[in-house]
């Protein structure tokens, strides 16, 4: 999700966050960490155990991007080899399970 899609896409942020709203992380669509909010129940995590939400959040709003990115490039027929290396819906589904699972 964007947080404001009435911008151009490269400057809009992508926000996840857990199932149980403990941690949430903004991304801008270039890949910078923009904000992370942690809710009182995410301190009842070990640290390894909120780094690992964290990061899974951070990588499934950086994934946002990328692929909005790639749809966009997708949408306007450049050629396949300008977004071939950008990460895929599939790659952000597996993320999102991760963040899931967690």
């Amino acid at each position: 999700m964007t947080s404001n899609d009435n911008l151009p896409l490269s400057e809009q942020a992508f926000l996840a966050r857990t199932p149980d709203d403990a941690v949430l992380v903004r991304v801008a669509v270039k890949g910078s960490i923009l904000g992370v909010q942690l809710e009182p129940k995410a301190m009842r995590d070990n640290m390894h155990e909120l780094a690992q939400r964290i990061m899974a959040c951070a990588d499934v709003a950086y994934l946002q991007g990328q692929v909005a990115l790639r749809q966009q490039m997708e949408h306007a027929q450049l050629d396949p080899v300008c977004y071939a290396d950008f990460p895929t819906e599939r790659d952000l589904a597996a993320a999102r399970d991760r963040l899931r699972n967690l």
